[in-house]
C-alpha cells in the first residue's frame, strides 16, 4: 500500500485612468470616464510548462499519470513524488493512492473550467495536495487514538456506500456480478477512508450546550442601524483644485497613446527597428507580441493623463520624452516594472482644461490618492464644520443643502470578533466605508454611543464620515434561526478550526510549491 493509504489512518470617486505596467501582474489603468484594464504580461513558454500542460492532457483525458510522470521527471521519482510530511507520514503522489485518487477528483472538476492551464494545473494539484495533508493528519491521529477500520464496519459502509446499488438500494446480484478488481477497488478506497471519517465526523456532531447556543444567539439578535454622509475630495474646492493644477501643469497634461510590453530589453529593441523600419506596424507588433491586456485592441490604451504613466517608467524622468512626443511618434525601449515597453502616440499631448469638470474631479482624485496631507486640512475643518450643523439641524437637512445622498446602513449586530455566526458590516453597508471604519475604539463608539445621535467626525483614509447612530434592533427570527442550527453551524466551524489546527502544526513540512514549479512544471 502507498504513502497516504494508511488503513488506521486522512479608487476613489472621479480618479483619472492610470496605467501600470508590471511583470507578472495584473496592472491596472485607473484615468478619465473611471476606465479600468489591466496588463499582465504573458508567461514565458518553457519546456517545463509544455511538459505541465501534457500532464494536465494526461489527468483531464486518461488519468494515468504513472508513466507519465516516469517519463516526465525521471526514474529516480517515478515511484511518487514528495510534496512535505505530517509527523512521520510523507505527503506522497504515487499511483494509485489518497492523493492520485484527489487529483484525478479535482482534474475532472477543473478541466472544463474554461479557466487559464496553468491557472487549473496549479488549482487541480494544490486542491489534492491539501486534502491529502488534512487525510494524512487525520489518518495519524486516528492511529494513535487505536482507531482501526474493523472489518464489519468495513463490510457495512460497502453496504451503504451505493457503489452496487440497483433501484436505490444495495443489490447483492450487482455486487456478486462485479469484477474482482472493483470490488479491490471500493473496499480499499473504503477501508483507507473510514478511520478518517469517524474523526471528522466525531468533530464536527460534539454538541454545544444550550446556553452557549443562547447566548450567541441574544448577541446575534441585537443590533443597531446607522446613517451617514461622506466628506472626501468632491468637497475640496474647486478654486483650490485648480490652483494646484495650475501649478503641476505637466501632471495633467493628456494624451492618447498605444502601448507594447515585452519581457526583455533586447526584445524590445527589435521590435523597435522592425516598427521605425517599416517591416511592420506598431498595431501588428502588439497582437503578436504584447504580453499586456492591451494586445488584443492592438495596444490601444486610449487617452489617460500624464501622471497615469509615471508608475510605468522605472525611470520617472524618461516619461518626459511623453510630453514632447508628436502624434505617431513611437518612443521607447523604456524600463517598466518588469518589462519593457514601447509606445505610439496616437495624439499629442496637449494642455488640460482647468475650468472643466472632468479636468477638476481627477486633480481632486488625484490629491485624495497621491497628497491627502493637502486636502486634509480643508476636509477635517469642513467635516467638523458640518457635523455641529448636523447635530443642530439633522443630517437629511444637511444632505439635502449640500446634495449629498445619505449611506443608510440596516440594522447590524455588534462583531467585534467578526464571528461567522453573526452579521457585520461587510453585508449592510452598501458603500463600505463604515466597514473600513469600525475597528477598536471607533466600533465601540457606535455601540456604546446613545441612539439617535450624531458623531463627531471618523476618519476613513482621506474621507470623513459623518454618521448618526439610529435605533437598536431585536430580531426575534435570527434569534429563533441560530437556537435552532446553532449545532449544525458549531460543528461545521469546529471542523474548519480542527483542520487550521492541523495546517499550523509544528508536525506538517509544507514543501508543496517548491515541487510543484520543480517536478510537476518542470521549472
Amino acid at each position: 500500500m502507498s504513502e497516504n493509504d494508511d488503513t488506521n489512518g486522512k479608487k476613489p470617486e472621479g480618479e483619472a485612468k492610470e496605467l501600470t505596467i508590471g511583470k507578472a501582474k495584473k496592472n491596472t489603468v485607473a484615468v478619465e470616464g473611471k476606465k479600468e484594464a489591466a496588463l499582465k504580461p504573458k508567461r514565458k513558454i518553457s519546456i517545463g510548462w509544455v511538459l505541465g500542460m501534457l500532464i494536465l492532457i494526461l489527468i483531464a483525458i486518461s488519468f494515468v499519470l504513472a508513466p507519465a510522470i516516469q517519463a516526465f521527471v525521471g526514474k529516480s521519482t517515478s515511484d511518487g513524488i514528495v510534496f512535505g510530511k505530517y509527523g512521520k507520514q510523507e505527503i506522497k503522489y504515487a499511483y494509485g493512492n489518497y492523493f492520485y485518487d484527489q487529483v484525478q477528483n479535482y482534474a475532472d472538476q477543473y478541466k472544463s473550467s474554461g479557466m487559464d492551464q496553468t491557472q487549473a494545473l496549479y488549482q487541480i494539484w494544490k486542491s489534492a495536495y491539501d486534502s491529502t495533508v488534512i487525510f494524512t493528519a487525520i489518518n495519524e491521529l486516528a492511529t494513535k487514538a487505536g482507531i482501526i477500520a474493523a472489518d464489519e464496519v468495513v463490510n457495512r459502509a460497502i453496504i451503504n456506500s451505493g457503489a452496487y446499488n440497483k433501484d436505490g438500494k444495495f443489490d447483492v446480484a450487482t455486487y456478486q456480478n462485479a469484477s474482482a478488481e472493483t470490488k479491490a477497488s471500493v473496499e480499499k478506497s473504503i477501508r483507507r477512508s473510514l478511520p478518517y471519517q469517524i474523526v471528522v465526523d466525531d468533530v464536527g456532531t460534539v454538541l454545544s450546550s444550550s446556553a452557549e447556543a443562547e447566548y450567541i444567539a441574544a448577541m446575534a439578535s441585537k443590533g443597531r442601524t446607522f446613517r451617514y454622509l461622506v466628506v472626501n475630495q468632491n468637497q475640496y474646492p474647486n478654486e483650490l483644485a485648480s490652483q494646484y493644477a495650475l501649478q503641476n501643469k505637466q501632471l495633467f497634461y493628456t494624451m492618447d497613446l498605444s502601448i507594447i510590453s515585452v519581457e526583455t530589453a533586447e526584445q524590445a529593441k527589435n521590435l523597435y527597428e522592425s516598427i521605425t523600419s517599416g517591416q511592420t506596424t506598431f498595431e501588428a507588433a502588439a497582437v503578436a507580441n504584447s504580453l499586456d491586456g492591451y494586445a488584443a485592441a492592438e495596444g490601444r490604451v486610449g487617452q489617460l493623463y500624464y501622471y497615469g504613466i509615471l508608475s510605468n517608467f522605472k525611470n520617472a524622468e524618461e516619461a518626459l520624452a511623453l510630453l514632447s512626443a508628436k502624434e505617431g511618434d513611437v518612443l521607447g525601449p523604456f524600463e517598466a516594472n518588469g518589462s519593457f515597453s514601447l509606445y505610439k502616440i496616437n495624439s499629442a499631448p496637449v494642455e488640460s482644461d482647468y475650468a472643466s469638470d472632468s479636468t477638476l474631479a481627477s486633480v481632486k482624485a488625484y490629491l485624495a490618492v497621491n497628497d491627502s496631507a493637502l486636502i486634509d486640512t480643508y476636509l477635517s475643518d469642513l467635516a467638523k464644520d458640518w457635523a455641529e450643523k448636523a447635530k443642530a439641524e439633522g443630517l437629511d437637512e444637511l444632505a439635502l443643502q449640500n446634495n449629498l445622498e445619505v449611506v443608510e446602513v440596516g440594522s447590524t449586530p455588534y462583531n467585534a470578533g467578526k464571528s461567522s455566526y453573526m452579521s457585520d458590516f461587510t453585508y449592510t453597508d452598501p458603500a463600505g466605508l463604515l466597514r473600513s471604519a469600525a475597528t477598536g475604539d471607533v466600533a465601540k463608539e457606535l455601540y456604546t454611543a446613545q441612539p439617535n445621535t450624531i458623531l463627531d467626525p471618523i476618519k476613513v483614509g482621506s474621507s470623513y464620515l459623518l454618521l448618526e447612530v439610529g435605533e437598536d434592533t431585536q430580531d426575534e427570527g435570527m434569534a429563533s434561526y441560530l437556537s435552532m442550527f446553532y449545532d449544525y453551524y458549531s460543528g461545521s466551524q469546529n471542523q474548519q478550526d480542527f483542520s487550521q489546527a492541523l495546517y499550523t502544526s509544528d508536525a506538517f513540512e509544507d514543501n508543496f510549491l517548491t515541487t510543484f514549479l520543480t517536478v510537476v512544471l518542470g521549472q
